[in-house]
């Protein structure tokens, strides 16, 4: 039988061990430059609004990431989470958002902790480590959808063996190759990846103005590197 001296000892060394994680979180974040730091904040706020399971946050933020690097609904993080009507959480009418939006460096939460971590690795992991191809850009949680129809945009689509995911195919579903009108550039036309740090936008379609003219619009294929890991 263990004395107590020896149960004081493993209680004071799980609090160090759980003292020093978010220490180590912190400082990764210190070393990031202010504006990737602002990025992994929405990327964590992000995951940590979909899950609370390890695995699953970070499949859900390669999503985040892939649409990032392919300019779907936007070209960085802040903009891809708070792109209108694709993450539920930061939605105006929803009851979560401003407590989400609150969390930052300052939350002392295990769960915030988890969501940085996962956030920190995803950001910095070189592509090779990528779960899935750079078109996966859409999932949804068929336990949270109980009650209501499926997404329009995964009616008569295959999702992902969920198998070779490893995740639950009754908690999240991913989907490859969607809306692929939305990422324009010559990498992304016969479904391969654009390089590493780079990210398409669509090319501006042609206006009428009221006098007549027909405005130009910007050439298309123009890529804008970005400030990535």
């Amino acid at each position: 039988m263990r004395s107590p001296f020896c149960f004081l000892l493993l209680a004071f060394g799980l609090a160090a061990t759980a003292a020093a994680q978010p220490a180590d979180i912190q400082a990764r974040l210190d070393r990031l430059a202010p504006m990737q730091r602002d990025e992994v904040l929405w990327l964590a706020r992000c995951v940590y609004s979909e899950s609370n399971r390890e695995d699953e946050q970070r499949l859900v933020a390669w999503v985040v990431r892939n649409r990032v690097e392919t300019g779907f609904r936007g070209t960085s993080y802040r903009e891809v989470v708070l792109s209108p009507s694709q993450f539920s959480a930061f939605n105006p009418d929803s009851r979560h958002r401003q407590r989400i939006l609150r969390l930052g460096p300052g939350t002392r939460t295990k769960a915030w902790y988890q969501a940085l971590r996962v956030a920190l690795d995803v950001y910095r992991a070189p592509g090779s480590q990528r779960p899935f191809a750079r078109t996966v850009r859409h999932f949804y949680s068929p336990v949270s959808m109980r009650g209501r129809r499926q997404p329009h945009w995964a009616v008569g689509e295959t999702p992902l063996p969920s198998a070779r995911l490893g995740v639950d195919p009754h908690r999240f579903l991913f989907f490859e190759g969607l809306d692929e009108g939305m990422a324009s550039g010559p990498a992304l036309a016969n479904g391969e990846a654009p390089p590493e740090g780079m990210v398409y936008r669509r090319p501006r379609l042609r206006t009428r103005s009221l006098s007549g003219r027909v405005k130009r619009p910007v050439r298309p294929g123009i890529a804008r590197r970005l400030r990535t890991p």
